[in-house]
Protein backbone atom coordinates (compact mmCIF):
# COMPACT_ATOMS: atom_id res chain seq x y z
CA UNK A 1 0.00 0.00 0.00
CA UNK A 2 1.19 3.54 -1.21
CA UNK A 3 0.86 4.91 2.60
CA UNK A 4 2.96 1.53 3.85
CA UNK A 5 5.50 2.71 1.40
CA UNK A 6 5.41 6.55 2.49
CA UNK A 7 5.41 6.00 5.69
CA UNK A 8 8.54 3.74 5.57
CA UNK A 9 10.06 6.74 3.43
CA UNK A 10 9.40 9.63 5.82
CA UNK A 11 10.81 7.52 8.89
CA UNK A 12 13.84 6.95 6.69
CA UNK A 13 14.24 10.87 6.40
CA UNK A 14 13.38 11.44 9.88
CA UNK A 15 17.05 9.65 10.91
CA UNK A 16 18.58 12.42 8.88
CA UNK A 17 16.71 15.45 10.51
CA UNK A 18 18.60 15.56 13.99
CA UNK A 19 20.56 18.62 14.79
CA UNK A 20 23.64 16.02 15.64
CA UNK A 21 23.06 13.68 12.46
CA UNK A 22 26.14 12.59 11.13
CA UNK A 23 26.50 11.30 7.73
CA UNK A 24 25.88 7.55 6.32
CA UNK A 25 28.61 5.81 4.95
CA UNK A 26 26.70 2.85 2.70
CA UNK A 27 29.09 1.33 0.19
CA UNK A 28 27.69 2.84 -3.25
CA UNK A 29 28.72 3.57 -6.90
CA UNK A 30 27.63 6.26 -8.70
CA UNK A 31 27.15 6.09 -12.40
CA UNK A 32 25.27 7.17 -15.30
CA UNK A 33 25.63 11.32 -14.79
CA UNK A 34 23.41 13.41 -16.69
CA UNK A 35 23.87 17.17 -17.27
CA UNK A 36 21.02 19.33 -15.61
CA UNK A 37 19.23 22.81 -16.57
CA UNK A 38 17.58 25.15 -14.37
CA UNK A 39 15.58 28.08 -16.05
CA UNK A 40 17.30 31.11 -16.06
CA UNK A 41 14.45 33.37 -14.60
CA UNK A 42 14.82 31.00 -11.33
CA UNK A 43 18.32 32.91 -10.63
CA UNK A 44 16.73 36.23 -8.81
CA UNK A 45 16.25 34.03 -5.67
CA UNK A 46 19.69 33.81 -5.54
CA UNK A 47 20.10 37.23 -5.57
CA UNK A 48 19.66 40.02 -2.96
CA UNK A 49 20.12 37.35 0.36
CA UNK A 50 21.70 38.30 3.07
CA UNK A 51 22.05 36.37 6.70
CA UNK A 52 19.65 38.48 8.59
CA UNK A 53 17.18 36.82 11.56
CA UNK A 54 14.13 37.35 9.54
CA UNK A 55 12.38 33.82 9.64
CA UNK A 56 9.07 33.31 7.98
CA UNK A 57 6.22 34.42 9.59
CA UNK A 58 3.65 31.55 9.01
CA UNK A 59 0.79 33.16 10.89
CA UNK A 60 0.56 36.17 9.62
CA UNK A 61 -2.10 37.37 7.75
CA UNK A 62 -0.68 37.64 3.75
CA UNK A 63 -2.62 41.30 3.62
CA UNK A 64 -2.45 43.05 0.22
CA UNK A 65 -0.73 39.98 -1.14
CA UNK A 66 -3.64 38.14 -2.22
CA UNK A 67 -5.33 39.19 -5.04
CA UNK A 68 -8.40 36.92 -4.82
CA UNK A 69 -11.17 35.95 -2.56
CA UNK A 70 -10.21 32.33 -1.16
CA UNK A 71 -9.49 29.22 -3.81
CA UNK A 72 -11.68 25.94 -3.40
CA UNK A 73 -9.45 23.80 -0.82
CA UNK A 74 -10.45 20.74 -2.33
CA UNK A 75 -9.75 21.50 -5.91
CA UNK A 76 -6.13 22.77 -4.69
CA UNK A 77 -5.15 19.91 -2.61
CA UNK A 78 -6.93 17.47 -5.09
CA UNK A 79 -3.95 18.82 -7.83
CA UNK A 80 -1.29 19.54 -5.72
CA UNK A 81 -1.71 15.68 -4.66
CA UNK A 82 -1.87 14.57 -8.35
CA UNK A 83 1.73 16.19 -8.58
CA UNK A 84 2.84 14.88 -5.41
CA UNK A 85 2.19 11.45 -6.92
CA UNK A 86 3.94 12.60 -10.26
CA UNK A 87 6.96 13.34 -8.37
CA UNK A 88 7.03 10.17 -6.02
CA UNK A 89 7.53 7.92 -9.12
CA UNK A 90 10.00 9.95 -10.45
CA UNK A 91 12.29 10.26 -7.63
CA UNK A 92 15.96 9.69 -8.40
CA UNK A 93 19.05 10.25 -6.87
CA UNK A 94 21.03 13.28 -7.73
CA UNK A 95 23.70 15.15 -6.72
CA UNK A 96 24.61 19.36 -6.73
CA UNK A 97 26.91 21.66 -5.90
CA UNK A 98 25.87 23.30 -2.87
CA UNK A 99 27.04 26.88 -0.98
CA UNK A 100 26.55 27.47 2.63
CA UNK A 101 26.44 30.30 4.78
CA UNK A 102 26.25 30.53 8.63
CA UNK A 103 26.06 32.51 11.55
CA UNK A 104 26.06 31.87 15.21
CA UNK A 105 24.85 34.62 17.66
CA UNK A 106 24.17 34.26 21.52
CA UNK A 107 20.90 35.98 22.91
CA UNK A 108 22.64 39.12 23.94
CA UNK A 109 23.33 39.88 19.67
CA UNK A 110 27.25 38.69 19.79
CA UNK A 111 28.43 36.74 16.93
CA UNK A 112 29.97 33.77 18.03
CA UNK A 113 30.88 31.94 14.56
CA UNK A 114 30.89 32.99 10.78
CA UNK A 115 31.83 30.64 7.77
CA UNK A 116 31.00 29.79 4.37
CA UNK A 117 31.60 26.16 2.28
CA UNK A 118 30.75 24.92 -0.32
CA UNK A 119 29.90 20.74 -0.79
CA UNK A 120 28.95 17.99 -3.04
CA UNK A 121 25.70 17.44 -1.68
CA UNK A 122 24.38 13.66 -2.72
CA UNK A 123 20.75 12.54 -2.32
CA UNK A 124 19.95 9.14 -2.90
CA UNK A 125 16.81 7.49 -2.99
CA UNK A 126 16.66 3.32 -2.50
CA UNK A 127 13.77 0.96 -3.24
CA UNK A 128 14.00 -1.43 -0.61
CA UNK A 129 11.60 -4.14 0.42
CA UNK A 130 9.94 -1.76 3.05
CA UNK A 131 9.92 1.08 0.27
CA UNK A 132 11.75 4.22 -0.60
CA UNK A 133 14.65 4.96 2.17
CA UNK A 134 16.02 8.57 1.31
CA UNK A 135 20.06 9.59 2.50
CA UNK A 136 21.39 12.54 2.31
CA UNK A 137 25.08 13.77 2.80
CA UNK A 138 27.60 16.27 2.07
CA UNK A 139 31.55 16.48 1.35
CA UNK A 140 33.61 19.18 1.64
CA UNK A 141 35.48 20.99 -1.08
CA UNK A 142 38.54 21.67 -0.42
CA UNK A 143 39.45 24.14 2.44
CA UNK A 144 35.63 24.19 3.23
CA UNK A 145 34.38 23.26 6.79
CA UNK A 146 32.32 19.92 7.81
CA UNK A 147 30.64 21.73 11.22
CA UNK A 148 27.84 19.68 12.87
CA UNK A 149 25.83 22.60 11.72
CA UNK A 150 26.30 21.72 8.31
CA UNK A 151 25.16 18.05 8.51
CA UNK A 152 21.39 19.16 9.50
CA UNK A 153 19.47 17.17 7.49
CA UNK A 154 15.99 18.04 7.43
CA UNK A 155 14.73 15.93 4.08
CA UNK A 156 14.44 19.01 1.66
CA UNK A 157 13.87 16.94 -1.36
CA UNK A 158 10.88 15.37 0.30
CA UNK A 159 9.46 18.33 2.33
CA UNK A 160 6.88 18.66 -0.39
CA UNK A 161 5.58 15.16 -0.40
CA UNK A 162 3.39 15.94 2.70
CA UNK A 163 1.04 16.77 -0.17
CA UNK A 164 0.52 13.46 -0.90
CA UNK A 165 -3.45 12.51 -0.73
CA UNK A 166 -2.54 9.44 1.83
CA UNK A 167 -0.44 12.93 3.64
CA UNK A 168 -2.76 15.47 3.71
CA UNK A 169 -4.96 14.36 6.71
CA UNK A 170 -1.67 14.63 9.36
CA UNK A 171 -3.34 18.80 8.86
CA UNK A 172 -5.78 21.05 9.25
CA UNK A 173 -5.31 23.16 5.97
CA UNK A 174 -7.57 26.14 4.66
CA UNK A 175 -7.02 27.90 1.26
CA UNK A 176 -5.68 31.59 1.66
CA UNK A 177 -6.16 32.70 -1.85
CA UNK A 178 -4.51 33.90 -4.98
CA UNK A 179 -0.90 34.99 -4.78
CA UNK A 180 1.76 36.13 -7.12
CA UNK A 181 5.36 34.42 -6.11
CA UNK A 182 8.39 35.34 -8.57
CA UNK A 183 6.07 35.94 -11.41
CA UNK A 184 3.53 33.50 -11.23
CA UNK A 185 0.13 32.32 -9.95
CA UNK A 186 -0.26 30.62 -6.93
CA UNK A 187 -2.85 29.42 -4.65
CA UNK A 188 -1.44 29.89 -1.13
CA UNK A 189 -2.68 26.64 1.51
CA UNK A 190 -1.43 27.60 5.46
CA UNK A 191 -1.29 23.85 7.28
CA UNK A 192 -1.42 23.12 10.55
CA UNK A 193 -0.57 19.37 12.14
CA UNK A 194 -3.23 17.69 13.31
CA UNK A 195 -3.18 17.63 17.55
CA UNK A 196 -4.28 13.92 16.85
CA UNK A 197 -1.35 12.45 14.33
CA UNK A 198 1.30 11.62 14.46
CA UNK A 199 4.05 13.18 13.06
CA UNK A 200 6.06 11.37 10.18
CA UNK A 201 7.64 14.78 8.24
CA UNK A 202 10.14 16.07 10.58
CA UNK A 203 12.18 14.88 13.29
CA UNK A 204 15.51 15.94 15.89
CA UNK A 205 17.98 13.69 17.26
CA UNK A 206 19.80 14.31 20.16
CA UNK A 207 24.23 13.10 20.94
CA UNK A 208 22.65 10.38 22.74
CA UNK A 209 20.85 9.00 19.20
CA UNK A 210 17.22 9.34 20.64
CA UNK A 211 14.33 10.68 17.92
CA UNK A 212 12.14 13.11 18.43
CA UNK A 213 9.21 13.59 16.34
CA UNK A 214 8.30 17.40 15.69
CA UNK A 215 4.97 18.71 14.40
CA UNK A 216 4.75 21.80 11.67
CA UNK A 217 2.78 24.17 10.73
CA UNK A 218 3.21 26.83 7.84
CA UNK A 219 2.58 27.95 4.11
CA UNK A 220 2.85 26.60 0.55
CA UNK A 221 2.90 28.41 -2.17
CA UNK A 222 1.15 25.68 -5.37
CA UNK A 223 1.49 27.14 -8.68
CA UNK A 224 -2.15 28.05 -10.43
CA UNK A 225 -1.44 25.95 -13.28
CA UNK A 226 0.57 22.50 -12.59
CA UNK A 227 -0.02 22.45 -9.13
CA UNK A 228 3.69 21.99 -8.13
CA UNK A 229 4.59 23.32 -4.51
CA UNK A 230 6.71 25.89 -5.74
CA UNK A 231 7.68 27.66 -2.41
CA UNK A 232 7.13 26.92 1.33
CA UNK A 233 7.70 28.54 4.59
CA UNK A 234 7.22 26.15 8.04
CA UNK A 235 8.06 26.50 11.59
CA UNK A 236 7.35 24.45 15.13
CA UNK A 237 4.68 24.33 16.65
CA UNK A 238 6.19 23.52 19.98
CA UNK A 239 9.40 23.77 21.60
CA UNK A 240 11.38 20.70 21.66
CA UNK A 241 13.08 20.99 25.17
CA UNK A 242 15.18 17.70 24.83
CA UNK A 243 17.49 19.03 22.03
CA UNK A 244 17.16 22.13 23.28
CA UNK A 245 15.64 23.67 20.22
CA UNK A 246 12.97 26.64 21.25
CA UNK A 247 12.13 28.03 17.94
CA UNK A 248 12.54 26.73 14.29
CA UNK A 249 11.43 27.91 10.74
CA UNK A 250 12.32 26.97 7.06
CA UNK A 251 11.72 29.46 3.82
CA UNK A 252 12.40 26.74 0.69
CA UNK A 253 12.20 27.74 -2.62
CA UNK A 254 11.96 25.11 -5.45
CA UNK A 255 12.67 25.34 -9.09
CA UNK A 256 12.11 22.78 -11.78
CA UNK A 257 15.09 20.72 -12.90
CA UNK A 258 15.02 19.28 -16.52
CA UNK A 259 17.20 16.46 -17.51
CA UNK A 260 17.15 16.36 -20.82
CA UNK A 261 19.24 12.60 -21.70
CA UNK A 262 16.12 11.06 -20.17
CA UNK A 263 13.23 13.50 -20.41
CA UNK A 264 13.58 13.77 -16.68
CA UNK A 265 11.91 16.80 -14.78
CA UNK A 266 12.00 17.15 -10.90
CA UNK A 267 11.20 19.46 -8.63
CA UNK A 268 14.37 20.19 -6.07
CA UNK A 269 15.20 23.01 -3.92
CA UNK A 270 17.43 25.85 -4.89
CA UNK A 271 17.24 27.83 -2.06
CA UNK A 272 16.86 27.30 1.64
CA UNK A 273 17.23 29.46 4.60
CA UNK A 274 16.91 27.75 7.75
CA UNK A 275 16.70 29.51 11.48
CA UNK A 276 17.19 27.88 14.69
CA UNK A 277 16.78 29.40 18.02
CA UNK A 278 18.47 27.31 20.47
CA UNK A 279 18.36 27.47 24.50
CA UNK A 280 21.85 29.51 24.41
CA UNK A 281 22.24 30.62 21.11
CA UNK A 282 20.59 31.26 17.63
CA UNK A 283 21.46 30.44 13.63
CA UNK A 284 21.14 30.77 10.78
CA UNK A 285 22.03 28.44 8.07
CA UNK A 286 21.62 29.76 3.76
CA UNK A 287 22.04 26.72 1.82
CA UNK A 288 22.16 27.49 -2.39
CA UNK A 289 22.13 24.34 -4.74
CA UNK A 290 23.37 24.63 -8.03
CA UNK A 291 25.03 22.20 -11.07
CA UNK A 292 22.30 19.55 -10.50
CA UNK A 293 23.54 15.95 -11.81
CA UNK A 294 21.01 13.15 -12.07
CA UNK A 295 23.02 9.32 -11.78
CA UNK A 296 21.80 5.74 -11.00
CA UNK A 297 23.32 3.61 -7.92
CA UNK A 298 24.86 0.80 -7.38
CA UNK A 299 25.04 -0.89 -4.19
CA UNK A 300 28.23 -2.99 -2.32
CA UNK A 301 30.70 -0.88 -4.18
CA UNK A 302 32.85 2.32 -3.38
CA UNK A 303 31.22 5.77 -3.28
CA UNK A 304 32.88 7.71 -6.01
CA UNK A 305 31.85 11.76 -6.69
CA UNK A 306 30.31 12.31 -9.99
CA UNK A 307 32.31 13.48 -12.89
Amino acid sequence: MRMKRWHVAMSAAMLFAGFVCFLASAPLMISGVLAAQVPEDSDKNLKNRSLKWVPPQVDAPLGSRVSSPPCVLSDVLQQAGAHANELYTSLESFSAQERIEYQAWDHMGYLQDARTGTFDYVVLFQLTLGGTTVEESRHPEHGSPLLAAFTQEIGLPEMALMFLPEMQDEYEMSCEGLVEWNGRRTQVVHFLHRKDKPSHTLSFRNSNGAVYPAKLKGRAWIAADSGEVIHMELSLMDEIPQVKVRRWYLSINYAPVQFHTQNVRMLLPQTVDAFCDFEDHRTIVYHTFTDFLLFSVQTDQKTEKPK
